[in-house]
Formats: structure tokens, sequence, C-alpha cells
């Protein structure tokens, strides 16, 4: 750049006129400019100055210009570097969570968590009682966030539940909906968002509620025989019920209709479950059967359990399961083989010589542990151990009264229990000393 004002030579000398005096103003110190329409800015120079510092030799050969262009350069490569790292781990953040659910859906997702708990204490363990409960509790459902929970009972009352208060939100009962209850209560099920409530009763009827109003919203008709058991396909409106007339029957929330309904156990159904696919698992009772009903496919596998009345069943994963029969015994499957991979014999003892029934279970998803109740003043935690292979007790948490119904908090925080004076589904028993209501146990983990 050539210009007089930039040549060389002498210093230009300023003469000052008459009466004119000329302020000389003191040097300020230069500070990084602005890379913004050449104005000054504190976070710029903040950002700029930690370059400036380790580079002072280099800027004594280069003008200002030169200095502002290679230090704004010097910024940029950083803010490159802090955003691709910060890429790459959002990058892997993805990745592991897009495994983890193709894991999950698969049916190969298992975290160990068993080693992590500790036996609760007297303090960890609650038990919530309602006068509407006046008998036994059946059954019981858990919202997937954990913010509420809602009970039935053989006395024909549903009560929800807060879970971080503990106590009676509301409740429907026989007296003040005699129009849609009918007896005792036998399945509650809740869907993934929240949005249906499910219940059955001594009637073939299902009906649908407004979980948060408690509202009637509908009612399905179809089962011959009482419902036993509902479930509603994990993150849909698709529910699954189960019958003592020996069917298994679709219903679409979304449409409020029925789908179609599934036919094979030679006895009573006894229990149901289901996850993410479109599949439902079911025990047959005295047919000593375990069914998965491929619904997509229009077929069903078919796996032959000990003898007695084969119970209660529920799915580990997608590719495991448990199952409990009126003899004792507790058996785990997989879905590849027809015979059990282990089986516990008397897990919760016998009485009389005779073994004491497994009347609930309840399963940490995609984990190794599952919990069993009977009878026997004992809820039990089970770790599945050796691949599959092997059940090994883990620890028992000591109550009292029949374990009609459990289910784990997703997190495997907190176990809720529906305790009763008598069996769920008659009255072979009685323990008079008992107490109906809803336990719930604080479940401690190492960290």
């Amino acid at each position: 750049m050539s210009s007089s004002f930039f040549l060389k030579g002498k210093s230009r000398q300023v003469h000052k006129r008459k009466s004119e005096k000329i302020n000389k103003k003191k040097p300020k110190k230069p500070n990084a400019p602005n890379l913004e329409n050449g104005q000054e800015s504190s976070d710029s120079d903040l950002d700029l100055k930690k370059f400036s510092e380790a580079e002072e030799s280099e800027s004594d050969h280069e003008t200002a210009e030169q200095k502002k262009l290679r230090l704004a350069k010097k910024y940029l490569e950083e803010i490159e570097k802090e955003e691709a790292k910060r890429s790459e781990v959002l990058d892997d953040a993805i990745e592991k969570r897009l495994q983890k659910d193709y894991l999950e859906q698969k049916g190969r997702l298992k975290t160990e968590v068993a080693d992590k708990y500790i036996a609760p204490t007297d303090t960890n363990i609650r038990l919530i009682r309602a006068k509407e409960h006046r008998l036994s509790l059946t059954c019981l459902c858990i919202s997937s966030e954990g913010d509420f929970a809602f009970t039935g009972c053989k006395s024909g009352t549903i009560i929800k539940w807060s879970v971080r208060e503990k106590r009676r939100l509301g409740s429907l009962t026989y007296k003040t909906h005699s129009a849609y209850l009918k007896g005792g209560i036998t399945s509650v099920a809740l869907t993934t968002d929240s949005k249906y409530l499910a219940t059955s009763d001594s009637s073939p009827n299902i009906q649908i509620w407004d979980p948060h109003t408690l509202k009637h919203i509908h009612t399905f008709k179809g089962h011959k025989d009482v419902v036993v058991g509902l479930v509603f396909r994990k993150n849909t409106h698709d529910l699954y019920s189960a019958s003592k007339d020996r069917s298994v029957r679709i219903w679409s929330l979304d449409e409020m209709a029925y789908v179609e309904t599934l036919f094979g156990h030679q006895s009573p159904i006894t229990s149901i479950d289901a996850l993410t696919r479109e599949r439902a698992i079911t025990s047959g009772g005295r047919d000593t059967t375990v069914r998965i009903w491929k619904i997509v496919e229009e077929s069903q596998l078919i796996f032959n359990g000990p003898v007695g009345s084969l119970d209660e069943v529920k799915l580990l994963d997608e590719e495991h399961f448990v199952s409990g029969s009126d003899n004792g015994s507790i058996c785990l499957w997989s879905v590849l083989k027809k015979k059990p991979l282990c089986t516990v014999t008397e897990a919760h003892g016998s009485e009389n010589e005779v073994p004491r029934w497994i009347t609930s279970l309840a399963t940490l998803l995609n984990s190794d542990v599952f919990a069993s109740g009977s009878y026997d003043n004992y809820i039990r935690l089970w770790k599945v151990s050796d691949s599959y292979k092997n059940i090994e007790p883990l620890l028992s948490i000591m109550k009292n009264g029949f374990v009609n119904h459990m289910q784990f908090t997703s997190n495997g925080r907190l176990l809720y229990a529906a305790l009763g004076q008598e069996h769920k589904g008659g009255r072979w028993f009685k323990q008079g000393s008992a107490k109906n209501g809803l336990l719930v146990i604080n479940l401690s983990m190492k960290s």
C-alpha cells in the first residue's frame, strides 16, 4: 500500500497557529479488536487474549490487521475442535441408545443388577391400607413414570394411589359404579403413556377408564367367562385379555374395537403377559402348557411345563420367561427350547408335606432379577446366572399373607406387592393374622 501518509522519512512538522494549543493524548494499549463491525467486545477480547500471549514474538513483525486475522483463525480452530468433541460424544450417545433399543426389541438386552441389591430393613418396607379394600387385594399396576398405582380387591374396589405421597387419590367402588363393576376385581392394566386404564372383574366384560379423572370411557364385550388377565402391548394401545373361556382376545383402544380371538388352551387361562413385540404369552393352568402367540404370523409356540397347574408366567425379555406352578416349582425358559432351562422345586417350601403354591411372579425387565410370592411369609428375590442356565436365591423379604400380585418399578428401586388374607383365585386357605393392603418395598442398591 503506497500513500503519502505512510512515506518513510522525517516526521511531519506540526505548526500550531496562534493562540492554539495542541493537546497530546496518552497512547493507549492496543486491544485485540472484535470481528464484528470493527467495534470492541469484552467477550471477544477474552477469547482472543489466550492466543496473543502465546505468540508475542510473531506479533512483533505483523500489522494490526494481520494479527487480528491470525487470532481469529486460531479462535475458529479452537471452536471447531470443541464442537468436534461434542459431536463425537453425541454420536456415541445416539449409537448406544439405538443399540440398546435394538437389543431390547430382539430380547438380547440384559443388565446385571442382582449383585447390587441389599436386603431391605424394616424401615424400607411399608404397608398401605384403605378401608375400601375390605377383602384381599388381587391385582395392581404402576404407571411407567412411577407417579401412581392402581390396586383391585375381592370386594370390587379399585383404588388409585400416589406413589410419592403414599396416599389414596381416588377410588372406584362397587356401590358408586355398580353399572360397570360386577364383583371382585381380577385384573388392572395401564398403557405406557397412562392414557387408558383397563379393568376386569367377575363378569366377562372389560371396562376402560381415564386413569386421571377415573371417568368411564368404554365397555368391551365378547368373552364368555371371567377375564383373569389384562396386559397392554408396550408403547401401544393394543390390549390383550385372557379368560376362563380358554381364549385370548385382542382389542384396539385407538378405535375402541375388537380385533381377533386366539384359541388353543385346553383349560382356563390363568395369566398373561406381553412386551414390545406383537406377541402374548399365557399360562394354561391344568393343561400344563405355556403358549406364545405370534399374532402377525398367526401361529403359536407351545411349551410343556411340570405336572400340576401352571398358574403364573412372566417375561424376563423377549426371548426368556419364568413360570410358577401350584406344585411349588419355578421354571426358567427360553423361546428356543421346549423344556425349561432350569427348575427350582419347592421354591417356597412345603406345608404338611404339600408344596406351597407360587401365587405371583414379578420380573425386572431385561435384567437378571425376578421375584416370587406365595403364602410362606416371604417374598423371595432370585438371580438368573450362568447365561440363563441357573437360578440362585438372592434375598428374602418377610411379610405376612398371600402375595397375590407384584410389580417392579422400571428402575428396579421399588417392588409393589398386593397382599391379602386369601388366595386371589379362591378361598381354599385363609391367614387371619394377615392384613389386606399394598406393600411398598424400597430396594437399596450398592453404588
